[in-house]
């Protein structure tokens, strides 16, 4: 089997007490059968203990795990002592955890004789490492021992190909040091596109998977029209959007709760459009704008390959670039609440609590899916629209770029 990976996924180790977060807090712990079976047989008090924080899920999809934790206050894991560390590597050693405290915050995805492996930005210290470099992003690949567990036709594999062969070209397109991070987001867009018209007619040997760059030169004029919405306005659409979704922590819903006061109260359009401004010229000043590529390329690696699932890789695509504008709003609060500065710091914070409420959670991942499909302001020359307008920080016109 062969393992793909970020090569700064190597340098990536916990550091438990010592994080000023936790991932054992705020999401549902299910508990995988065979952990549940070791579990149900741990001999004396600490076993009482772990069968007594035990419930079992009162649902009939075999999809998911039939057993979780039960949580306590402050949707806390029920062996997260008050250091912050876990009570079952303490009593029992790290090889008693169940698959999803062994794992998080890795994410994996198995697919044409592939192990994907990514860390996501809702653990602090991934973060600090996702964010961590100007260098363009190194994607490893080698060979695993391991033997690859599904069973896939020649149709699967094929498909498998094309899909990683056009995530691939996606990142570069991304990773084009000749364009702007607008530039890039919007060629990002266009591309995607494409692809998924490909699929849409099954002819999927149509699907570019050459070098970016050449395939950039192709396009002569990405975008050429006009529109009457200013930033303001898809800023107040936006909002109504990821604020629809389920909350996972507190966090979640007090930074929502800051932007509607800072941004929608008196005042708060023309606020928001000179916040806008000053922000993109800070970034730009301070030869930041990297950390918006990292991200972008992050969600691309990640998302963009689950579309062997459905075949929908617009739709991932849109998740992309729309988690790249909600984190660039909530950049902009605390921006502003900063006096006019952000550091490498703030951008990992807000990178974490925007994955910890998204990524984890398939209700909300679902609920932005339908979003995307209905909503007009996820449509391409409304996205692209939305990219651009982070650079001009008002309304304007688009001829080309």
């Amino acid at each position: 089997m062969i393992l793909r990976y970020p090569k700064y996924y190597e340098e990536f180790t916990c550091i438990a007490g010592a994080c000023e977060d936790t991932c054992c807090a705020g999401w549902e712990i299910d508990i995988d059968d065979k952990s549940y079976d070791y579990y149900m047989q741990v001999p004396g008090k600490f076993g009482e203990r772990i069968r007594s924080s035990i419930k079992e899920y009162q649902s009939d999809d075999d999809m998911y795990e039939s057993h979780g934790f039960i949580l306590q206050e402050g949707r806390r894991c029920p062996f997260l002592n008050r250091d912050n560390l876990c009570d079952m590597i303490l009593e029992l050693g790290e090889d008693a955890l169940c698959e999803v405290c062994t794992y998080t915050p890795r994410n994996f995805l198995e697919y044409g004789n592939a192990r994907e492996i990514s860390i996501s930005p809702s653990c602090a210290e991934a973060g600090r490492l996702i964010f961590g470099s100007s260098r363009k992003v190194e994607f490893i690949e080698k060979e695993s021992e391991e033997t690859f567990a599904l069973e896939e036709s020649e149709e699967e594999i094929k498909t498998a190909e094309v899909i990683r062969r056009a995530r691939d070209t996606a990142i570069a397109i991304l990773q084009e040091e000749s364009l702007e991070i607008e530039q890039k987001i919007c060629y990002f867009l266009l591309y995607a596109k494409e692809v998924q018209e490909c699929f849409n007619k099954n002819a999927l040997e149509e699907v570019w998977s050459g070098e970016a760059e050449e395939w950039i030169r192709q396009k002569e004029e990405l975008l050429q029209t006009e529109n009457d919405t200013d930033s303001f306005g898809y800023f107040t659409r936006r909002l109504e959007s990821f604020g629809g979704l389920d909350s996972i922590n507190e966090e979640w819903e007090h930074y929502l709760e800051r932007l509607r006061i800072l941004f929608l109260g008196k005042g708060g359009k023309q606020r928001y459009e000179e916040t806008l401004h000053r922000f993109r010229m800070y970034m730009k000043q301070k030869e930041r704008e990297y950390e918006w590529e990292q991200l972008m390329v992050y969600y691309a690696f990640l998302f963009l390959a689950r579309s062997v699932d459905d075949l929908n890789f617009w739709g991932k695509a849109q998740f992309c670039v729309s988690s790249f504008l909600m984190i660039r709003d909530m950049e902009l609060e605390r921006f502003y609440q900063n006096g006019g500065s952000f550091s490498k710091e703030d951008c990992v914070d807000i990178a974490r609590i925007y994955a910890k409420e998204t990524e984890h959670s398939q209700e909300n991942l679902e609920f932005l899916a339908d979003e995307f499909l209905f909503e007009e302001i996820y449509r391409y020359e409304e996205l692209c629209w939305q990219v651009f307008i982070h650079a001009l920080g008002k309304e304007g016109r688009i001829c080309s770029i």
